[in-house]
């Protein structure tokens, strides 16, 4: 499942199932330009409580037609996961904790967990 919630030249921010059960929130935070191919992106992943991921799960997950781009259009997008939408876009967010290296999704080419000191 991925919900996209922004685009700027690729996907810059939504939702992803890494599993069927496990949801996360990514944003892109660092990007190279490549004039010859695609972008390198930086994308931070922040887990979504697991009450909140059973709703777009349950409403998306079984969506074989690709990304869902948010707002969703003809009738997708109930207001309880509109509600997990709009607090997943006004969090205010400390660590990620997963960096994700890719030039758009699903390609990825790198993950790393982040630490705190």
């Amino acid at each position: 499942m991925l919900i996209v919630l922004a685009w700027q030249d690729g996907v810059t921010e939504g939702v992803l199932a890494a599993e069927r059960e496990t949801c996360w929130y990514f944003r892109l935070f660092a990007e190279r330009f490549e004039g010859d191919g695609s972008d390198d992106r930086l994308f931070g992943l922040w887990s979504i409580p697991d009450a909140d991921a059973s709703v777009l799960l349950g409403e998306f997950g079984s969506s074989d037609e690709g990304a869902v781009v948010w707002p969703v259009v003809g009738g997708l997008g109930s207001d309880e996961a509109q509600r997990v939408v709009d607090a997943l876009l006004s969090a205010e967010r400390g660590l990620p904790r997963l960096i994700v290296r890719a030039p758009d999704f699903p390609e990825v080419l790198g993950v790393w967990d982040v630490t705190s000191n």
